[in-house]
């Protein structure tokens, strides 16, 4: 997690690399959501926020329902809660993926 200085008359500078990795221009309007104890700053993309949009319009009410008390709980919890939940398996889909590497450049396409 990247921690951010408060500087003179509370501006905020995102560090380059999160910047341009995120697709940052100088002038982008980033929308800030300040929840209970924590502030998020969200990065759109609009072709994500559309496919979310339609994913969520095809639920039915009952579904966005559960979803939102899912959601609602999850944010309850304290950082540590939350990690123990992203680490309650040991294992790694690492050792499974081992060799799976396929050499592109001898990839052959199927021409039709």
């Amino acid at each position: 997690m990247e921690t951010l200085t408060i500087e003179a008359e509370s501006n905020l500078t995102i560090p380059e690399e999160i910047s341009r990795n995120s697709g940052l221009q100088p002038g982008d309007e980033v929308p800030l959501h300040d929840a209970t104890d924590r502030l998020f700053l969200f990065i759109e993309d609009p072709e994500a926020r559309a496919a979310a949009q339609e994913w969520w319009g095809s639920m039915s009410e009952e579904d966005r329902r559960i979803a939102r008390e899912e959601a609602e709980w999850y944010e309850s919890l304290s950082e540590e809660e939350r990690d123990a939940i992203w680490n309650e398996f040991d294992d790694s889909i690492e050792e499974e993926a081992e060799g799976d590497e396929i050499d592109l450049s001898t990839f052959q396409p199927v021409v039709r």
